[in-house]
């Protein structure tokens, strides 16, 4: 698309051309064109890998406050509805980990086939560092003992501060950042990221991007995605691996974080900083990312995300037209 100044410049200088042939040609404005679509595509980029970097931060610093909130959550479980009804079944936990990961397959897949993938990307990228942040507020002030009966043959032991702590809160950090927080193929575990749970914002976030952000024609994969996201939350109470409590609060601010974003930044431009939801603490922090994204909700077309093979673009068109 191109700006304001670039067409100003390009009628001026046709104008000044006086209609002969020393007027800039057809190719002249569609390399200009074409720069102006790359500077865009640049700062889409830019922007992107900043909303990356933020997720980043807030994951790491998840990441770090398990490692050293291990060895000072205490070690009884609190009582939990769920547990006096259903006995705690550990191969639930290995459950909610693969629904986590199928839901988050699914959803990247639909935002690589977005017609606005670097928005959609970008958003996802924001809303878990808002939430991931958040979670590390919680974590960083208050101390859940683990919700597992059977605490000493899943979690890891406990440690002294010794002169080799340091050492062992670096392995468990780098563990951890290998295997993303992925636990259920560990024979122990860190214990005490509680309150409210990070696989449930995952699957959350995941589950509304599907709502949120594919085309009408496939209202079958919202379906699909409804109870593997919902029985991917009950396999993390089941499993023993977080209070329904963690659960539910995950919920909740997920959807509270979600779609408030989107309430807004859906509206016209010149109303948002005067709605009442710009009053929330991370509407500035993401407003120079949503600068250059058009005004109202993102058009769910579908476009194949390389410049080939030629087929690709073609029978993208005809499943667009498919799915309206």
């Amino acid at each position: 698309m191109l700006n304001g100044n670039v067409v100003s410049i390009s009628l001026g200088d046709v104008e000044a051309g006086g209609g002969g042939g020393g007027g800039h040609d057809s190719s002249t404005l569609s390399a200009r064109a074409a720069s102006t679509g790359a500077r865009c595509a640049k700062s889409d980029c830019v922007k992107t890998l900043a909303a990356f970097a933020c997720l980043t931060v807030s994951a790491f610093l998840n990441f770090f406050l398990l490692t050293i909130i291990h060895d000072i959550a205490p070690t009884e479980p609190l009582p939990d509805l769920t547990f006096k009804l259903i006995p705690q079944q550990r191969w639930a936990w290995s459950l909610g980990d693969v629904l986590s990961t199928v839901n988050s397959v699914i959803a990247f897949t639909c935002i690589a086939m977005h017609q606005h993938r670097w928005v959609v990307l970008r958003r996802l990228f924001l809303l878990g560092a808002i939430l991931y942040g958040l979670r590390a507020c919680v974590m960083g002030v208050t101390f859940l003992p683990p919700s597992f009966d059977n605490r000493d043959e899943i979690c890891q032991p406990q440690v002294n501060r010794t002169a080799m702590y340091t050492m062992e809160i670096a392995t468990r950090f780098i563990t951890y950042v290998v295997t993303l927080g992925l636990t259920s193929g560990q024979d122990k575990i860190l214990c005490g990221d509680l309150m409210f749970s990070g696989h449930t914002v995952v699957l959350t976030l995941m589950y509304f991007v599907q709502l949120q952000y594919t085309p009408r024609g496939l209202w079958w994969l919202r379906y699909l995605a409804a109870p593997i996201t919902f029985c991917g939350i009950a396999a993390l109470v089941v499993s023993g691996g977080h209070y329904t409590m963690d659960v539910f609060v995950a919920y909740w601010l997920t959807s509270h974080v979600f779609w408030s974003y989107h309430q807004i930044f859906e509206m016209r431009k010149a109303e948002r900083a005067n709605a009442p939801l710009a009053r929330l603490w991370w509407f500035w922090l993401c407003y120079w990312f949503e600068a250059e994204v058009p005004e109202g909700r993102l058009a769910n077309r579908w476009s194949w995300p390389f410049p080939s093979p030629a087929i690709a673009h073609r029978l993208m068109d005809r499943v667009n037209h498919k799915l309206e």
